[in-house]
């Protein structure tokens, strides 16, 4: 494709505002492509909290946010673009899933499918004739929600998974004790899975159960070249991870998803697991405001403690998370959790939460020999920096004793 002098100057001054996080600046040009009609979004929520969505109205941007519930002056009543979130949309029972019928048909595209928790296996569910999630019916027969999901998926142009729960499973996959075992698949209670596998708890996501999902497998798998199209045999999906994701990052990457299916942006590029890298390139702990306090090995000796100090002793899991919630900010620069003196959880990697638990445990001592198996226990963190971080504990630990 070729492009001008002017438009390349244009992208590449888009792409600086995104890098630098000027927000007022990608909302604009984001809210006036929603104005035009040009893209609609579907927001689709499955088995969540919406704390995914409460953290997108928390956002420090609240032009987007006016947009997306249609409460600009400049867009004007009738012509919302966010066609359907159950949690915000005025209208509601079968009037609202026409607006999922209309998307079904074709009479919505270009739209961009974001999705909101995660999904049950109806497989276990239909074996004592129920559901676990169900949206309406046809014909006297229940839809379920996987079901929407997968007709929704046939004309998406692109996927944003917001949350861990719709990433790679999150809570909702937790295994949970019953009387007799575990329920479901041996794993969780409804057998849960997220839109993407999840390489650290072994649990097949959307893409690899659903032909629907084909599209986006091919792009993960990075066949062919990708069009943002609802016809294309490669199309676009990324992770915006959190328990919640943050309110910013949603914003973010939603307002980037606008402009590449509006084919002003190229898309972002993605990390191994399928995040954007401007948002998620570098561990919490490489962006820690404590960093200084883990160099000279002073950590916090309880998890409540008036302190300072590293969290690193108290099963902070920053070294093998990313996330830069603890630099900017979770809003207006406020909070994150070391900040506020919280551990980090590993909320944003999959795994997410019983691979990170027990929460104030510190992390295992690592087996420097087998570092691929290491790297694989710990979602394939930063395995040196957690090897060095260890030994630094130790040291200090030695150091007291002494």
């Amino acid at each position: 494709m070729l492009i001008s002098r002017r438009d390349f100057l244009k992208a590449s001054a888009l792409l600086s505002s995104l890098i630098m996080l000027d927000f007022p600046r990608i909302q604009k040009l984001a809210a006036e492509t929603l104005k035009q009609g040009r893209v609609n979004l579907i927001w689709f929520e499955a088995q969540d909290c919406a704390g995914d969505t409460i953290a997108l109205i928390e956002g420090d941007a609240p032009d987007l946010v006016q947009v997306l519930v249609g409460e600009n002056p400049a867009i004007g009543p009738g012509r919302v673009r966010v066609v359907y979130h159950e949690t915000i949309m005025p209208e509601w029972g079968e009037s609202a899933i026409e607006y999922l019928r209309k998307a079904e048909r074709g009479e919505l595209d270009p739209y961009v499918l974001v999705l909101e928790g995660s999904f049950p296996d109806e497989d276990v569910a239909a074996k004592s004739n129920g559901w676990w999630f169900s949206l309406g019916e046809e014909g006297g027969r229940v839809v379920t929600g996987n079901e929407w999901v997968r007709r929704l998926l046939k004309r998406a142009v692109a996927v944003v998974c917001v949350g861990t729960c719709s990433s790679y499973g999150g809570i909702v996959t937790s295994q949970v004790l019953e009387s007799g075992g575990y329920a479901a698949d041996g794993w969780s209670p409804t057998g849960a899975f997220g839109f993407f596998d999840d390489p650290v708890k072994g649990i097949k996501g959307a893409v690899s159960r659903w032909e629907e999902a084909k599209p986006f497998k091919n792009f993960i798998e990075g066949k062919g070249g990708v069009q943002v199209s609802p016809t294309s045999d490669v199309r676009p999906a990324i992770a915006v991870p959190g328990c919640p994701a943050n309110g910013n990052a949603i914003l973010r990457v939603l307002g980037h998803l606008i402009l590449a299916a509006d084919g002003i942006l190229p898309l972002p590029k993605l990390d191994s697991y399928w995040r954007p890298l401007y948002i998620y390139g570098n561990t919490v702990h490489e962006q820690c405001p404590r960093a200084g306090f883990y160099a000279a090995g002073d950590f916090r000796v309880n998890p409540g403690d008036n302190d300072p100090k590293c969290l690193f002793q108290v099963g902070c899991k920053g070294p093998v998370s990313n996330c830069p919630w603890n630099k900017v900010g979770w809003i207006e620069g406020i909070g994150g959790p070391t900040r506020t003196g919280g551990v980090c959880i590993g909320c944003t990697m999959p795994g997410f939460p019983d691979k990170f638990e027990p929460f104030y445990k510190p992390l295992q001592a690592p087996a420097l020999p087998d570092v691929t198996t290491l790297a694989a226990t710990l979602a394939g963190a930063a395995v040196a920096g957690l090897a060095a971080g260890y030994a630094v504990s130790e040291s200090a630990k030695k150091k007291k004793e002494e």
